[in-house]
């Protein structure tokens, strides 16, 4: 049964569409800036607020097309203690998408030590329901039911995360249509550890995500896990990792697994040598995963799951 909600690039990718959202308080729209013919920028939208501290995210929108259009939301990597909604490559993928005919938004989410898991999770959810609310939906003309995921490291894992928690209707609350994770860690326990070679610096991201001095006496571990949480009605699934990288390749190997045993879609994209999460976006990857978006976010049709 599906875990209940948390407490707590380029322009080749023509039709795929990276979206992002925040909290219930209307914003104060700041300027639009026109980053070119086609794009409008929306800068330090804040959508909302979490333990005193404002959430903010950058909106990319292209000029010009017919709504509603397919979107994304896209992730910061930075080991959840650093980055921003602008780190990088973010900035040129968010523009570069709604260069295509893309909603993009990129999103900033709070950081560790100071917060652990499921913070930053329940940032990005909140940014998802928040898109999703009639006034969004209207101003960035966007589908509610054709929203998906891009995470990279830190955030591929925050993709995960809410790709396989998500319940109920594509129109509303957590659901995704689609999840992109550059070099996923999905299990975050002590077997996880088992998976290959983990590095100490993956290691000690992991452990500070989870607010655990060691993996033997850390309760959050399997619930912060997406390999726990999958089921039959998660979205399609894109992993690309490589197979020397920071993250273990068999952590991405062990997912794709998960989702194909219960009938997931599931796209694997395994790379030589040690390149991870955005570094993997050569003109191969990008091309592939345009078309994954295209046949699973931007031609999707409605799920009734």
């Amino acid at each position: 049964m599906k875990k209940s909600r948390l407490i707590g690039a380029s322009a080749v990718l023509l039709a795929a569409g990276l979206l992002l959202s925040g909290c219930s308080a209307t914003p104060t729209r700041p300027v639009t800036d026109a980053h070119s013919d086609s794009v409008a920028l929306q800068n330090d939208l804040q959508y909302g607020t979490a333990r005193g501290q404002k959430l903010l995210l950058n909106a990319c929108l292209p000029k010009g097309k017919k709504s509603p259009i397919a979107a994304m939301i896209l992730i910061h990597g930075g080991g959840f203690d650093s980055g921003t909604k602008v780190f990088g490559g973010m900035t040129a993928l968010c523009s570069e998408l709604a260069d295509g005919g893309i909603a993009a938004f990129s999103v900033d989410y709070r950081l560790a030590p100071r917060f652990a898991y499921p913070a930053q999770v329940n940032d990005v959810t909140d940014a998802l329901e928040w898109l999703r609310e009639p006034a969004q939906v209207a101003e960035f003309g966007i589908d509610p039911e054709r929203i998906g995921l891009f995470g990279s490291s830190a955030g591929a894992i925050i993709a995960a995360s809410i790709g396989t928690n998500g319940t109920g209707s594509l129109t509303s609350g957590d659901r995704v249509a689609a999840v992109v994770a550059m070099s996923p860690a999905v299990d975050l326990t002590e077997n996880g550890l088992l998976l290959g070679d983990p590095s100490k610096t993956a290691i000690a991201s992991i452990l500070q995500y989870l607010g655990c001095s060691d993996f033997t006496d850390c309760p959050n571990s399997r619930e912060a896990s997406p390999l726990y949480s999958v089921d039959k009605t998660d979205p399609p699934f894109y992993i690309a990792i490589s197979k020397k990288e920071l993250v273990p390749v068999e952590q991405g190997e062990a997912m794709a697994l998960a989702l194909k045993a219960v009938g997931v879609p599931v796209t694997l994209d395994v790379k030589p040598g040690k390149r991870h999460a955005l570094e993997l976006l050569d003109e191969t990857t990008r091309a592939s995963i345009r078309q994954f978006l295209i046949d699973n976010l931007v031609n999707s049709s409605s799920r009734t799951d």
